[in-house]
């Protein structure tokens, strides 16, 4: 069977990061044409052409417009450098096809939606076994696994389970809520840490008990629920419970654990990857598995989200914090006391990371590179940052209702 290979977006949205776009500057060495290969990551590519690999899209000479409706990579096109009125812009060859490749039985990658992945890393390992922020309101709302197999209360993959509600048919992630999350400067409530624990399917079956309601029966009751019988006196509207079963797994699933529709199965991890359009400034608030530190393809959790500017492949750097330094001074040489000083150590770049999952607080980010570990608390800002004396002051929030939730 031969069919297309899923491509990789990689038109990429003007990365702009204001007040100015950033110098475009090319490695010495980058190749005048380059066939992508089976394996490769746009992030790799990139790097072949590029110090900063988030900055393509202006290498591509394209618009943020583009994102959502990109052009596309496929292993097997050739990549050809050439200059427009004296700038580097990178194109497809005009002779270069779509190849077609037969594809093999493999486990899915969620990061796989297209050729070649954003980078070379299992996002689809990242979503299930780490941490993500869910609004408590859509868990309040959210349904619920009420049953399993022979009256146990933890689930496996293969498990026959049951959900609290008619669902609409499709593919669901289970989670369960580890605590809330709140602004480590303004203490205001952000959302709720939930640990996804595996993944389940609906089940298609009939509902006679539904059919057979009487026409005054159907006029009285929501059009999925029916009576059942106690006794010849006592009737109670009754709901079928919906049932799943589980594809997998990345820990225990719980009876009582919730449930998230998926709605993006086939781009879920297709991102773009792209300097914030706007200035951006936040704090990592939370390391997934709850430790304090984290490095290369761990996941963190920011207190950026769409209402500060941030999207999904929005690439910012990583920070250490600027610091105060007290010394002392002498007044001259052949003083025997000294003035105290206050000094601030500038701020320090250590590391870049990749946002894939945004809400309107927060966003998930995975950490591409670092040069050292980085920790809760340290600052997450547009790249260009190092060494600059960056000002901590706390965002100011206003007491809302919804901020106290």
């Amino acid at each position: 069977m031969h069919k297309h290979i899923i491509t990789l977006l990689c038109t990429l949205g003007m990365a702009i990061s204001a007040p100015a776009m950033a110098e475009l500057k090319l490695r010495p060495d980058a190749p005048t044409q380059y066939v992508v290969k089976n394996g490769d990551t746009l992030w790799s590519i990139s790097g072949k052409y590029l110090y900063s690999p988030w900055q393509w899209p202006q290498l591509w000479g394209s618009n943020r417009a583009q994102i959502q409706n990109p052009q596309k990579i496929y292993p097997g096109q050739v990549l050809t450098l050439r200059y427009v009125d004296g700038q580097p812009r990178l194109g497809f060859d005009d002779n270069s096809g779509i190849p077609t490749i037969k594809l093999q039985p493999r486990v899915r990658n969620m990061s796989s939606g297209y050729g070649i992945n954003t980078v070379d890393v299992d996002f689809y390992r990242i979503f299930m076994q780490h941490p993500q922020v869910i609004d408590k309101q859509q868990t309040r709302k959210a349904p619920r696994l009420v049953a399993g197999p022979e009256s146990r209360v933890m689930f496996a993959t293969g498990d026959r389970v049951y959900a609290d509600r008619p669902l609409e048919s499709g593919n669901y992630l289970v989670y369960r809520i580890e605590k809330n999350i709140t602004d480590p400067d303004t203490h205001k409530y952000l959302g709720q840490l939930v640990r996804f624990s595996g993944e389940v399917a609906t089940l298609a079956g009939q509902n006679s008990a539904l059919a057979e309601r009487s026409p005054s029966e159907a006029a009285s009751l929501p059009k999925d629920e029916y009576y059942t019988r106690v006794n010849p006196l006592i009737k109670l509207p009754t709901q079928t419970a919906q049932p799943l079963v589980v594809t997998n797994t990345a820990s225990e699933i719980s009876k009582g654990d919730y449930l998230l529709k998926i709605t993006d199965e086939h781009d879920s991890f297709q991102m773009m990857p792209h300097a914030p359009k706007t200035q951006v400034k936040g704090k990592i608030i939370s390391v997934m598995d709850g430790t304090d530190e984290a490095g290369t393809y761990h996941t963190i959790t920011l207190n950026l989200g769409s209402n500060d500017g941030v999207d999904k492949g929005t690439v910012v750097s990583l920070y250490k914090k600027s610091h105060q330094l007290k010394t002392g001074i002498p007044t001259n040489s052949e003083a025997s006391h000294s003035v105290v000083k206050y000094l601030s150590i500038p701020a320090e770049e250590v590391g870049l990371a990749l946002i894939y999952r945004v809400s309107d607080k927060l966003s998930s980010a995975l950490i591409i590179s670092t040069s050292s570990s980085v920790k809760v608390g340290d600052m997450v800002m547009n790249p260009g940052h190092d060494l600059d004396d960056v000002t901590q002051h706390p965002r100011h929030t206003s007491n809302s209702s919804e901020n106290l939730r």
